[in-house]
């Protein structure tokens, strides 16, 4: 049976636990072997050209859709290309025409073997893109239990290794024109297809729990909307966020040239080098993309942000009658805290995150309590914080002030060099966010005697700032020995002492 979503808490957190690496495991390793189950043959392939893997990937993608009976299979065919597609209709009696999709190619190619031959050689795809596919098809099985307002489609794609043959031929199936009933032309139309999540290997980053999320500027709302369902149910995977018309590294390419918001999850959009939190992958198109190279505690971590998020799209952004979220801000009128630690409420039954500027910090939101709190810099006099709570769709913001009644304050302090060598010169300079008057530096050594006075001088463009020099000698024209020297640097401004002190390291 179906559970009805209006009748049901938020159940983002539930879905969370329904995800485990065993059972992504279990598929990775099933669609690597590629086992026929007539004659227990181990294709360890499902290159588009090798027909009977094909096959017998099909059957097994189809056979996993039918654990939920809710789903519609269908399977579309297209010059040996073979897509196969798992609709979930929205509820009875609902009027909407929007469509959802979470796709994932399973063909696979090691190309980077040598003599490497499509229709004799292995190409197992454990991380491409079994990964992908294992995801999608425990999506599919967990939010089939549920019924939305809106159609959701998971499509197995074939053939993206020969130029995203799947998703270009799915994309022209739902651009079909239709006949007019007087048939003197045609007029084309199109599914509204609102979000793609095309998901493409994500499972070789031993490093760090990266995932990279490739958008174009009309897709960027997806990308947010997983960014803050990331932070809203703690999943823990660092986002790499790459905005950019032209990626065409995946099968969100032909979705985007028909004007179709689509986003691919996965490891690196250059796969094959460097990059931060990302070494290089090795296994990538090769025969030793297997299952053991696979990370698939980061795996897991990916489905649990599409899962969520998909769901809270569905349940939460595309109900017209959800309310928009609420925030509150609550400031002192004053305060002499250079570093302000702000609260505030919030009100959303969906994920959102809040942000604060001028300073763009990050809130740390207690969903129990509805409530956040943020550490954030301020500046000397009147200080505007503008508190934005986002969501996938928009966002809202308050605004309030508070002055920063602190009467000094040291911008910037430097003793250089430190270390310094023996009967060199060391430079001391100081900058406050007020304009100084007087400026004197007390040198002592080790032992706590005094053996330095000197007087600073002021900037000639700008009173705040103040330095002077040391030639490393005392009071009495003798240089120091090397050794560690304290230094008591104060200032006066406007008519109160500052001081700070700075240890100085002299070598021989």
């Amino acid at each position: 049976m179906a559970e009805d979503n209006n009748t049901l808490p938020p159940r983002g957190d539930t879905l969370l636990t329904l995800v485990q690496s065993d059972a992504l495991e279990a598929q990775v390793v099933a669609l690597q072997d590629n086992i026929n189950p007539g004659n227990s043959r181990a294709y360890r392939t499902r290159n588009a050209h090798h027909r009977e893997a094909t096959e017998n990937a099909v059957r097994y993608i189809k056979n996993q859709f039918r654990r939920s009976p809710r789903l519609q299979i269908s399977e579309q065919v297209f010059g040996g290309i073979r897509n196969v597609t798992a609709v979930l209709p929205p509820r009875l009696g609902s009027t909407s025409n929007r469509i959802f999709i979470v796709c994932a190619h399973y063909d696979t190619q090691a190309m980077r073997e040598p003599n490497w031959n499509p229709l004799v050689s292995t190409a197992p795809g454990a991380n491409d893109n079994g990964t992908g596919v294992a995801a999608m098809l425990e999506i599919a099985n967990f939010l089939s239990r549920y019924e939305y307002d809106h159609e959701l489609r998971f499509i197995a794609l074939g053939g993206e290794e020969l130029g995203f043959l799947g998703s270009r031929n799915y994309v022209q199936s739902v651009l079909n024109p239709v006949e007019p009933d007087d048939k003197t032309d045609t007029v084309p139309t199109r599914d509204n297809i609102v979000s793609v999540f095309n998901l493409d290997m994500f499972g070789f980053n031993w490093k760090s729990d990266l995932v990279e999320i490739v958008a174009n500027n009309d897709s960027a709302w997806i990308s947010r909307a997983l960014i803050i369902a990331n932070g809203w149910y703690g999943v823990g995977l660092k986002i790499r966020r790459t905005q950019d018309e032209f990626i065409d590294i995946s099968s969100h390419k032909p979705f985007w040239d028909n004007g179709y918001n689509a986003v691919t999850l996965t490891e690196s959009s250059t796969p094959w080098r460097d990059s931060q939190n990302y070494d290089a992958n090795p296994f990538y198109h090769t025969a030793a993309d297997t299952a053991d190279k696979v990370n698939f505690g980061l795996v897991r971590k990916v489905t649990q942000l599409v899962l969520v998020t998909i769901d809270s799209l569905l349940t939460d952004m595309f109900n017209p009658t959800r309310q928009i979220p609420q925030v509150t801000l609550e400031l002192p009128p004053t305060t002499q805290e250079s570093e302000l630690t702000i609260n505030g409420t919030f009100h959303s039954d969906f994920p959102i995150d809040i942000v604060v500027h001028p300073s763009q910090t990050e809130a740390v939101l207690h969903r129990d309590t509805q409530t956040y709190t943020a550490k954030v810099p301020l500046k000397t006099g009147e200080n505007t914080l503008r508190v934005i709570a986002r969501y996938p769709l928009g966002a809202v913001s308050v605004a309030q002030s508070v002055i920063l009644t602190q009467a000094f304050a040291w911008t910037d302090v430097v003793v250089f060099p430190n270390p310094a060598r023996s009967g060199g010169l060391t430079e001391f300079r100081v900058e406050a966010n007020t304009e100084i008057t007087e400026m004197h530096i007390l040198i002592y050594d080790a032992h706590g005697n005094l053996i330095k006075r000197i007087e600073g001088v002021a900037d000639r463009l700008n009173q705040t700032i103040w330095r002077t020099w040391w030639n490393q000698q005392t009071s009495y024209g003798l240089a120091v020995s090397p050794g560690i020297y304290v230094c008591h640097i104060s200032v006066v401004s406007k008519g109160e002492t500052f001081t700070y002190l700075e240890k100085l390291a002299i070598l021989r």
